[in-house]
């Protein structure tokens, strides 16, 4: 089931934002960091329940058996070069390994884009580590294209990391 997100997901989502990172990132980022993100748990739910409570982010979740398995967060575009009143951004979609492949994740991506259409935004755009290409399969797939002139690098754990962005079609 998906639905809105509610403050009292706030620990939950921390819970799935921390395992995914920790099972789609294993490759792409040290251990050690990655293990490190347990630690940060008090502090993401506390960010989640005021990022909830702001509303200035839609926040989706998808639940299983009545257990938060994965999320969707949109929202209009962030980037300097997107016109806010036309260009949505998909600021990020996890879901939990166990569920990779069973439509967690695509119900998630569907509910996240109604939302953006529902908004009157056109078009629609995400960030993705370059070399995530399980994610990119599933962006792909979706009929999304990278822009390739758009990347940009952040540093994790010490590691610097390339991402590249990713647009809907009109």
């Amino acid at each position: 089931m998906i639905r809105a997100a509610r403050i009292e997901d706030a620990g939950d989502i921390a819970r799935v934002h921390i395992r995914s990172w920790q099972e789609a990132y294993r490759e792409l980022m040290p251990v050690d960091y990655l293990a490190s993100l347990e630690a940060t748990q008090t502090r993401r739910e506390a960010a989640w329940r005021q990022l909830i409570e702001q509303g200035r982010e839609a926040v989706f979740v998808a639940e299983v058996d009545g257990q938060v398995v994965g999320w969707i967060a949109v929202s209009p575009s962030r980037d300097e070069d997107a016109d806010p009143g036309k260009t949505g951004e998909v600021q990020a979609v996890y879901v939990l390994a166990e569920h990779w492949g069973t439509g967690v994740g695509w119900a998630l991506w569907l509910k996240g884009l109604e939302h953006l259409a529902s908004q009157g935004l056109e078009t629609a755009t995400l960030w993705v580590l370059a070399e995530n290409q399980r994610a990119i399969r599933f962006y792909q797939n979706a009929g999304w294209t990278a822009q390739a002139e758009s990347s940009r690098t952040l540093t994790r754990g010490g590691c610097e990391l390339e991402e590249i962005r990713y647009q809907s079609q009109k």
